[in-house]
């Protein structure tokens, strides 16, 4: 049996003992209809990564605790196209759970994102072919997750956004769009390409990536501090519609190695290994929350930066306290804790 052959099998042993027999999905639910949340955290949307069985685990394992999931079914192709498939076994769960399942278009390519936005051919068949997927029975709309373009493009993607919105709307069907997080909104720099307060205007949710401080390309260091977390979740509540905003927060860590200069990122189950592994002995930086620790392997001195239960509880914190919804980054592999509500542990 191929490799994916193996997958499905597996998540279709695990839908066999959870899901088959319940009722169909709704395009959206009610609080009431949630059932009961994990004592920890609750009404989580949540990006599950489909080609990791860990991350449909997971959400079968805190079904009552997501309010959304976001599996990463398609991306763009170079040049342009969608490419991809859905889970049939991931949707029905979804289904079944009556959780609202909105797969993840990406594109993190910039002169692909470029293209897509202002070549006019290409633009349109994109939008159609967006507006298509978000027509499929088992799912209540479409995450658009578009990276790595220049603020020159900033308009181009708000015109981009509310077409397929219009489209997804008249349909019956949401729209998210994933967004950077900032403290201001500067349309000189990078993220400028995001215009926050147009895009909340026409879209659903807005899914804010509450963290890169630090990232696989740049030294060592905490990914999501947690003073300037609070200062994103000022800055998106202080806009308008700003109960759409979404404060993400990640749940995994990076590894710096000081030879390469890269780092490469591991959730907190294999970072716990590490440590364990290297007698490591991690520490909360209370300045930033978030833990860390050193180990030499090889001749090869590691820096480790990762976040558990306690700096995730922190994070969405930041945002419920400013009236934002929550998300994370992704299900699978993370500190356990976190649902079941248990004091997190240095």
């Amino acid at each position: 049996m191929s490799a994916r052959g193996v997958q499905r099998a597996g998540l279709l042993a695990a839908l066999l003992l959870l899901a088959l027999g319940a009722p169909a999905a709704l395009a959206s639910r009610g609080a009431g209809e949630r059932g009961t949340a994990a004592r920890g955290v609750g009404g989580v949307q949540a990006f599950l990564l489909a080609s990791a069985p860990d991350s449909f685990a997971d959400l079968q394992a805190h079904a009552g605790s997501i309010e959304t999931v976001y599996p990463t079914y398609y991306e763009c192709e170079p040049g342009g196209g969608i490419a991809g498939h859905d889970e049939p076994l991931i949707d029905a769960y979804a289904r079944a759970r009556r959780i609202p399942l909105l797969p993840r278009f990406s594109c993190q390519d910039g002169p692909t994102v470029h293209a897509i936005l202002t070549e006019p051919g290409l633009r349109a068949r994109t939008l159609a072919a967006l507006s298509t997927l978000a027509r499929n029975p088992s799912y209540a709309g479409l995450s658009l997750d578009l990276e790595n373009d220049g603020a020159l493009d900033r308009e181009a993607l708000t015109s981009f956004v509310s077409q397929l919105a219009g489209e997804l709307h008249a349909a019956g069907r949401r729209l998210t769009v994933v967004v950077d997080g900032v403290t201001h909104e500067d349309p000189r720099r990078s993220t400028g390409f995001y215009n926050d307060t147009a895009l909340a205007a026409v879209a659903d949710n807005v899914f804010v990536l509450a963290w890169g401080s630090h990232w696989a390309g740049s030294v060592s260091g905490p990914l999501a501090p947690l003073p300037w977390v609070r200062q994103v979740a000022a800055y998106f509540a202080s806009l308008p519609n700003h109960a759409r905003f979404v404060l993400a927060a990640p749940m995994y860590g990076l590894d710096w190695g000081q030879a390469s200069g890269l780092a490469t990122a591991d959730q907190y189950a294999g970072v716990a290994a590490l440590a364990h592994a290297t007698g490591a002995k991690p520490l909360r930086d209370r300045s930033v929350d978030e833990l860390t620790f050193a180990y030499t392997r090889a001749g090869v001195t590691h820096r480790v930066w990762y976040m558990d239960a306690r700096a995730i509880r922190d994070r969405l914190a930041a945002g419920r306290d400013r009236g934002l919804k929550v998300g994370v980054w992704r299900l699978g592999g993370e500190d356990q804790a976190l649902w079941a509500g248990a004091p997190a542990r240095p």
